[in-house]
């Protein structure tokens, strides 16, 4: 009875297709490895000089199995393209997840970022 009781929460997490706005601006920093800045981190330090923004970037996350995974994806393609501008950290702008197109109920994760250049 224990196994079903547990398989039945697994399969329902599994269910979940998007998470509240604290729950990613925790996870995603944890996800990524390059230095991640709030909003007004991000304008206090370019107003200091101590960063520069280099570009904006939307990207929208090959679709993980979770919103755990899609968090994953998600860290790793910033990760990348911060890496290609030469930055070494980045700022969210904003996130989504959007419904996929083909009926299935899944949800993609659109992130819109700064990529930035700090001291």
């Amino acid at each position: 009875m224990r196994i079903v009781g547990v398989a039945g929460l697994v399969m329902m997490a599994g269910c979940v297709t998007a998470m509240s706005a604290q729950q990613f601006y925790t996870e995603f920093p944890k996800a990524s490895s390059t230095r991640y800045l709030t909003g007004a981190e991000a304008i206090e330090a370019t107003q200091e000089g101590s960063c520069r923004m280099i570009d904006d970037h939307v990207y929208n996350a090959p679709i993980g199995m979770t919103v755990q995974g899609d968090v994953r994806s998600g860290a790793e393609g910033v990760d990348g393209v911060v890496a290609n501008d030469g930055g070494n950290a980045y700022r969210i702008t904003n996130f989504s997840w959007l419904p996929v197109g083909d009926g299935s109920g899944a949800t993609q994760l659109r992130l819109e970022f700064e990529t930035l250049s700090c001291d």
